[in-house]
């Protein structure tokens, strides 16, 4: 029976390692599929200034496209292995988008990367497979960052 797994990508350096142990996992079982999915952050088109917050839309527009351009590249890495795979960006939480989506796929599991971020940003904000970990009712494989 194929299993659908759904892999977060953040554009981190433990992307490669979250993909590499996807495919590994989507090859034990035939017929399997990867969905990749890139959460871009709601603020990218907010530029702060002395008169306030200034809203440019063609700036978000401009790292949504490149942003969509670095994950569909590692789609390919995932097809060059032979197993189908289908890319998803959107724009929100990720920590949301992710569970809503292993729910809409209906996804037999979550690969997903632990510290995409530095250590101050997962105090500040915390990090996205904190709260994945925590909300999800899909089994997790969770891939460390090397040290």
């Amino acid at each position: 029976m194929a299993q659908k797994i759904l892999v977060p990508i953040d554009l981190s350096d433990i992307n490669s390692k979250v993909i590499s142990t996807a495919i590994a996992q989507a090859k034990l079982v035939p017929d399997s599929e990867i969905f990749m999915v890139h959460v871009v952050t709601l603020d990218i088109g907010i530029i702060v200034s002395e008169t306030g917050f200034t809203y440019l839309p063609e700036l978000e527009e401009d790292v949504f496209n490149d942003e969509t351009r670095q994950v569909e590249e590692l789609k390919e890495m995932v097809e060059k292995e032979g197993i189908p795979c289908k890319l998803i960006v959107k724009q929100g939480i990720p920590s949301d988008i992710i569970l809503q989506e292993a729910q809409d796929l209906g996804a037999d599991l979550i690969v997903i990367g632990s510290q995409g971020h530095n250590m101050l940003y997962n105090v500040f904000i915390g990090s996205v497979a904190t709260e994945v970990i925590k909300r999800s009712q899909i089994p997790l494989l969770v891939v460390p960052k090397n040290k």
